[in-house]
């Protein structure tokens, strides 16, 4: 019988440790702030359920040693963090880093990234949401390029449970049109994949497992 991975998507808002959530959740608990604080709009209207664990803390290793073992007791082998990168430095990677990587049963479980790299507004906001305006901009030239890769080859992919297709790493990106913006068109975003490419190799492995996402008509 063939074996199937089982993944699921991680959104790793619901901690207080990342200092630039706090425009958005004032109370320095993340989204949790949105979930405990969520009113009807309209009559009838189903609320997310309040969390049965409590809202815990996902960069605590001790919270996460437990959701892994729940997530396999329940045939989820793969997370999927949502990854960040603005203003020249990484955005919410502490549930990663600290919650998921610190967490002595971590090697249980796989992950892989997928670099979320659209602009942020005022959406997490509840108190202004819809509101016009740019807060972090997704898009990266190749330079911020070439740095988030050889920190994705040299932090994570190297790591033993890190997903792998055919020994390949697989790197999921959110939007191909930002990147292509960020790194000047298809050509130029081409190349850099391509040398992208090349740094997985260098650093031991087959190639790269590439998946990417394309929302709307391409121009």
């Amino acid at each position: 019988m063939k074996k199937y991975d089982i993944a699921a998507y991680v959104w790793p808002s619901y901690t207080g440790k990342e200092p630039r959530t706090l425009q958005f959740w004032e109370q320095g608990m993340g989204e949790w702030q949105t979930v405990l604080s969520a009113t009807p709009k309209v009559e009838g209207q189903i609320l997310p359920r309040k969390p049965l664990w409590g809202a815990v803390d996902e960069a605590d290793p001790k919270v996460m040693e437990f959701q892994i073992q729940e997530a396999l007791r329940h045939g989820v082998n793969v997370f999927i963090y949502d990854w960040y990168w603005y203003d020249r430095r990484p955005f919410l990677e502490q549930c990663l880093n600290e919650g998921f990587l610190g967490a002595p049963n971590n090697e249980d479980m796989q992950f892989y990234l997928m670099w979320a790299n659209h602009d942020v507004g005022y959406t997490w906001d509840k108190r202004i949401s819809g509101a016009d305006g740019t807060i972090f901009l997704g898009s990266q030239n190749r330079e911020e390029f070439e740095i988030i890769c050889h920190r994705l080859i040299e932090k994570y992919f190297i790591k033993p449970n890190y997903y792998k297709i055919n020994g390949c790493p697989v790197f999921m990106i959110y939007e191909v049109m930002n990147l292509m913006k960020g790194l000047g068109g298809v050509d130029k975003t081409r190349a850099a994949i391509e040398w992208f490419r090349d740094q997985v190799k260098m650093a031991g492995f087959p190639d790269l497992h590439l998946q990417l996402t394309i929302w709307g008509k391409m121009p």
